[in-house]
């Protein structure tokens, strides 16, 4: 607010810590001065930045005192402190994503209270309907081709692309969500296989030239092409022992600055390209199951990190066996749409056995997005 022209002495909010000699761009307040502060500016406007607590402390601000309390990341904030909040102010702008990784809670709460705010208005739909707000529906991250995958995961397929980022490329790598199946047995939370996978996919992207564009205001431009470097990856995983294993073997092939961490860790951050590594074997064995692993929401956010590519490193073994639960068969399904492949049939004995020369993988540059049918998976279940 500040950059587009807003007097700083009109933007307030406390430091969070008591003291804090940082230059502020905004104007520094005592937690306790909220109230003071909000009377002197009344009549000529201002904006306040605090916590949901501040706005629930009539001591900070009084009911309805405010024209409009926005609350940012709305997705992730609960519908319990948005409620409470919500009552100093005569109007409220939600902003967020409910399809992102929902929020953190540290204990067991009732529905709808666990909810958050935009996911309770959003009732289950991916995509807020129209009487209740306004879908953004463009980004200005994902070339078309991988937008196309996540809009058809998380978003009614109604997600695209602004223009300029189609712009971006690396040499040789076809733009877009490409599966990479790598079969292994017996691996719940780690794979050294797919450990090994990451490395070689990496290894093979360094030195690649990469088109990004410029940042700042006005239309995006093309910058001149650079050599892809370790900082233009980043490799995701849901579990911390599989962040292990993969960064001992990043850091023994020399990859040691390729960024490694889980989804919550990545959430609101962007690279050239994503790999992504989901560890386990198969649905029987994945820790807290399919629901866990393969949620939407998290799929959405690792995958959707990538500005040019995603590859999902994966054991085929994911889709041999169908959930227990309607929600699990939904994310399962889901999860097989975005890598091309196939759900068993729930009236068969299950998964085919993979063909004797293994599943085919994605390199980068090949032009192979997904599997060939030789993988042997039986025809796909619609949920």
């Amino acid at each position: 607010m500040i950059a587009a022209g807003l007097d700083p002495a009109r933007v307030a909010k406390a430091p969070k810590e008591r003291g804090d000699g940082t230059a502020h761009g905004w104007t520094a307040i005592e937690k306790t001065g909220a109230a003071a502060y909000i009377a002197a500016n009344r009549d000529r406007g201002f904006v306040f930045g605090g916590t949901a607590w501040d706005f629930a402390n009539t001591d900070r601000v009084g009911r309805r005192e405010l024209d409009l309390l926005v609350v940012d990341e709305a997705g992730q904030f609960s519908l319990a402190s948005t409620i409470a909040a919500s009552v100093a102010a005569q109007r409220l702008l939600l902003l967020g994503d409910p399809q992102q990784l929902p929020q953190v809670s540290q204990g067991t709460h009732p529905e709808p209270v666990d909810m958050s705010a935009l996911g309770w208005i959003a009732d289950g739909h991916d995509v807020l309907p129209r009487e209740y707000g306004y879908f953004l529906a463009e980004s200005r991250r994902m070339h078309p081709a991988l937008a196309a995958s996540v809009s058809e995961l998380s978003y009614e397929g109604e997600l695209a692309s602004h223009p300029g980022a189609a712009l971006r490329s690396v040499e040789g790598v076809d733009p877009g969500l490409v599966p990479v199946p790598v079969a292994h047995e017996g691996n719940t939370t780690e794979s050294v296989e797919e450990a090994a996978e990451v490395v070689r996919l990496a290894t093979s992207l360094m030195g690649r030239a990469f088109t990004d564009l410029h940042s700042g205001a006005g239309e995006p431009a093309v910058a001149a092409p650079r050599p892809i470097d370790q900082r233009d990856l980043i490799v995701v995983t849901p579990y911390n022992a599989q962040l292990a294993v993969v960064r001992d073997a990043l850091d023994r092939a020399g990859l040691t600055e390729v960024p490694v961490g889980t989804v919550d860790k990545f959430q609101g951050q962007e690279a050239a390209i994503v790999i992504v590594s989901l560890a386990a074997s198969s649905a029987a064995v994945a820790p807290r199951g399919v629901e866990f692993l393969l949620l939407k929401n998290r799929l959405n956010v690792a995958v959707s990190r990538g500005q040019v590519a995603a590859y999902v490193v994966h054991s085929p073994g994911l889709l041999d066996a169908l959930p227990r639960t309607p929600q699990g068969v939904a994310q399962l399904s889901a999860f097989a749409r975005l890598v091309n492949a196939e759900l068993p049939d729930p009236g068969g004995p299950g998964a085919a056995a993979p063909h004797e020369d293994g599943p085919s993988r994605a390199a980068p540059g090949t032009g192979r997005r997904g599997w060939e049918p030789r993988t042997g998976y039986p025809r796909r279940l619609s949920v």
